[in-house]
């Protein structure tokens, strides 16, 4: 071989193993696939989004053999609860946790999952989604919000704080400004308990109660302890008018774009941090209660007679509230409920 043949045969050597260097990385990120995900209390510490979604990372990352790579947005970085919704829809967000009741304001077959005293647990409702009546669900909702339902997660029984008084009767309430979210579910049911709530943003619900907008506000004991609820509200009163879950939305083409593998590891990893999440916030409960004790809340649990003339009263406004459905389907998911007991 003379020098020239000898200096090619070197240069293409070269070429070869450059190419193989450059490439084979860059096969390899074309396998990773980047999932973003975001919700409410998304990245605050303690808070049971936040924790849950530390643990969906985990199992995700894991169950893909390092193939998904999860990154994890704060609340707010694809907008309030109504715009991330649509941040799922067009793709910019892959995967977004909401309160259903916010959620129902995209799909109106959710509606009944807020209706005061519907379910007496959130394992009634775990057990109706997991039953065949759960694929019908999800597909409308499907074809109302163009979004698919991938999972539910249990936050704690919604109560009510406030800075004024303890209450301890439907009589206590008369006269409070309470912060409620944009849900006409339960808009109406403090109607029906004659308050005269306030609808306000959740992003904007800390500095309302700090600046006397209103005086007090209801949500789960552990979301009142991990935001730091404390610091604005002096009571708290708990009853058993809603077990609080949240929806795990998700981008219908990044789902029908995964891999089997892929499609499989991202639904595992749901199942198991949304359960997970379930024992989470039984403990939170405990953990959030004596935190909220420590820094100056005094509670008050409603005595089973006076919680059933609050029952009563929520009750009578059902059948306005299926105008925002329809009754058909309100009976079709009490039919269901009757089926599990």
């Amino acid at each position: 071989m003379n020098k020239l043949s000898k200096g090619l045969v070197l240069v293409l050597s070269m070429v070869l193993i450059i190419c193989f260097v450059t490439v084979i990385p860059a096969l390899g990120e074309e396998r990773k696939v980047i999932m973003k995900i975001s919700g409410s209390g998304a990245t605050v510490k303690g808070n049971q989004t936040a924790e849950s979604f530390k643990m969906f990372e985990h199992l995700a990352e894991l169950y893909s053999d390092g193939e998904i790579d999860v990154k994890i947005f704060p609340a707010g970085t694809f907008g309030g609860s109504q715009e991330a919704v649509l941040s799922v829809r067009n793709g910019e967000c892959h995967m977004f946790n909401l309160a259903s009741n916010n959620f129902a304001v995209h799909s109106p077959s959710i509606w009944p999952f807020s209706f005061p005293y519907m379910f007496n647990s959130f394992n009634q409702i775990r057990r109706l989604v997991d039953s065949p009546f759960g694929e019908k669900i999800q597909q409308r909702v499907l074809e109302e919000s163009g979004v698919r339902v991938a999972g539910y997660a249990y936050s704690g029984w919604r109560v009510i704080s406030n800075s004024v008084r303890p209450i301890k009767t439907l009589e206590d309430l008369k006269g409070l400004k309470v912060r409620v979210p944009k849900s006409p579910t339960i808009i109406e049911t403090f109607k029906a308990w004659n308050v005269n709530p306030t609808p306000i943003a959740w992003e904007e619900t800390f500095t309302a109660l700090q600046q006397g907008v209103c005086d007090g506000f209801d949500n789960p004991v552990n979301v009142i302890g991990s935001f730091g609820f404390y610091e604005v509200q002096d009571y708290v009163t708990s009853l058993k008018y809603q077990p609080q879950f949240c929806v795990y939305i998700m981008n219908e083409q990044f789902w029908q774009g995964l891999s089997p593998k892929h499609r499989a590891a991202v639904q595992r990893a749901i199942d198991e941090s949304t359960r997970w999440c379930t024992s989470y916030v039984e403990w939170a409960e405990d953990k959030y209660t004596e935190v909220c004790k420590k820094n100056g809340m005094e509670f008050y649990t409603l005595p089973a007679a006076e919680e059933a003339r609050w029952e009563e009263k929520a009750r009578a406004i059902w059948p306005r509230l299926a105008e925002l459905t329809d009754m058909e389907w309100v009976k079709e998911i009490e039919a269901n409920l009757q089926l599990l007991n």
